[in-house]
């Protein structure tokens, strides 16, 4: 459980019934629809068109703010399929990691409930920033690619 188990007994006993039966249920959608928002996809978006302005991305990313040769087509996002098993299990998870991330990083927190929820946005943001880091030397790896027209060899 995310805040224990005699804390999470404590506060259900103590809430309304009608409470429980509408909110439990809501809390693994919730995960689910959160895992689907692709965030990091408006990130990516925000850093390539501002990079060029910030000097300090550039000092930190080499080659960010630097022109592209040519603008390598887009991936659709809807055509970046990702199964429903990888969300579901995915979304489900997520308040396990949380709370190991949160009992390595925020160990000072005392609250339970405070810890799991500052190691889970601690996740999500270093998880984010690597997936856009690796989203945009992709881009440039792409950008920068040069096709070349080779000779057809002749069969013997």
């Amino acid at each position: 459980m995310v805040v224990g188990h005699k804390e999470g007994l404590d506060v259900m006993e103590r809430a309304d019934p009608l409470f429980l039966l509408i909110g439990l249920p809501t809390i693994p959608v919730m995960l689910i629809l959160g895992k689907m928002i692709r965030w990091e996809d408006y990130v990516l978006r925000l850093w390539r068109k501002y990079s060029n302005k910030l000097q300090i991305l550039n000092s930190i990313f080499p080659g960010i703010g630097c022109p592209v040769p040519r603008i390598p087509a887009e991936a659709n996002p809807l055509a970046d399929h990702v199964s429903a098993t990888r969300i579901l299990c995915g979304a489900l998870v997520f308040p396990t990691i949380a709370t190991i991330v949160g009992k390595l990083m925020f160990s000072s927190v005392n609250s339970n409930l405070q810890r799991t929820i500052l190691g889970g946005i601690a996740f999500v943001a270093i998880k984010g920033a690597f997936k856009v880091y690796f989203k945009q030397q992709q881009y440039l790896r792409q950008a920068h690619r040069k096709i070349l027209n080779y000779p057809e060899q002749e069969e013997a």
